[in-house]
């Protein structure tokens, strides 16, 4: 009897060590958009209604699902922690393609961290500098090398696959979508943010991505411009509402676009979709113990679940209107 409770004592330990390995070959196969959605769903608990997974079917010239997360975190660690970097990006841009303008902010995530690899930096401006000796494109509608939400530009960081740059804190490629004017503004200009013109955009993007072989890609939300204030309320929704029905359309737009391209992929199999926790917070959280704090938790979830409803009605190809919301977002969703 004293030999078989020692064997079964030893033998704990040995089960207690198995199990360790067996989870770290599960997060070893994980993807890295995987991989980060799990990690910051663990990060602040109170953001949990702002992760959704959603798998797209294999199709025949995919016979692999594709996985979309949507999550609540921050595209600066998706770049910085090699166990999250993903293989391709989206990112905003100027209708311009000047990469150190300050609008839109979030391009700074991308070339804050080239920079600080002059070869690369250089071999990034060199691509823009080709692009630019090409005509606009769409003359006389619209100013400046890319139209807003609609025209893409791909770069690879860098362009030849031997270059020692490899290891640098961003994607392989990078596809650039016009989502302001280098010097703002365009936040007042919602006709341009219409979800018909952002999914063409994001369609584009994710073609070009596939076509180079990504088999990983996240992409902000973009075109939201929460940053800002717009200076047109005609419903007198005020600011706070405005931003969250921005958020809404961006995702909107991007999830559209990933259903428009899915059915022809072929290599990418996961795509993340995030949304800045921060931003989050800052339009949410109140002191703990706040009067407001019961209010402040209700407001979250039901915007939380509006922009679930915007990603999974977007997925499925359908559009976000006005009517969706109970009326709501008249000013964003309902400009022609």
């Amino acid at each position: 009897m004293l030999r078989r409770i020692c064997g079964t004592r030893a033998f704990a330990p040995m089960i207690g060590i198995a199990g360790t390995m067996l989870a770290g070959i599960a997060l070893a196969q994980q993807g890295p958009v995987a991989a980060m959605f799990s990690d910051d769903q663990q990060r602040d608990a109170s953001l949990a209604s702002s992760f959704v997974p959603a798998d797209l079917p294999a199709t025949k010239t995919a016979t692999f699902p594709l996985r979309v997360y949507l999550s609540a975190g921050d595209l600066e660690r998706s770049f910085d922690k090699t166990e999250f970097r993903p293989d391709a990006a989206i990112i905003p841009t100027n209708t311009d393609l000047l990469i150190t303008a300050p609008a839109p902010a979030t391009q700074r995530v991308l070339i804050d961290r080239v920079q600080k690899q002059p070869d690369v930096m250089r071999d990034l401006e060199d691509q823009i500098a080709t692009r630019r000796k090409q005509s606009s494109a769409a003359p006389g509608t619209e100013n400046g090398l890319l139209r807003v939400g609609v025209d893409a530009f791909m770069v690879h960081l860098p362009r030849r696959a031997s270059d020692a740059q490899r290891s640098g804190a961003f994607p392989k490629t990078a596809c650039l979508v016009a989502t302001d004017f280098a010097r703002g503004g365009a936040i007042d200009r919602r006709e341009l943010f219409d979800q018909d013109r952002v999914r063409k955009g994001i369609a584009a993007c994710l073609a070009a991505q596939d076509a180079a072989a990504a088999q990983s890609l996240v992409v902000p939300l973009m075109g939201a411009a929460s940053s800002n204030t717009q200076s047109n309320d005609a419903m007198l929704e005020g600011q706070r509402a405005l931003k969250e029905c921005r958020l809404t359309n961006s995702t909107a737009g991007i999830a559209l676009g990933i259903h428009d391209f899915a059915a022809d992929r072929r290599s990418l199999r996961e795509i993340g979709v995030i949304q800045w926790d921060q931003e989050i917070v800052g339009m949410f959280k109140v002191p703990a113990g706040s009067r407001a704090e019961r209010s402040a938790q209700l407001a979250y979830r039901a915007y939380a679940e509006q922009i679930k409803q915007a990603f999974r009605k977007g997925l499925a190809g359908e559009k976000t209107t006005a009517a969706d919301l109970n009326g709501n977002c008249k000013a964003i969703l309902s400009v022609e």
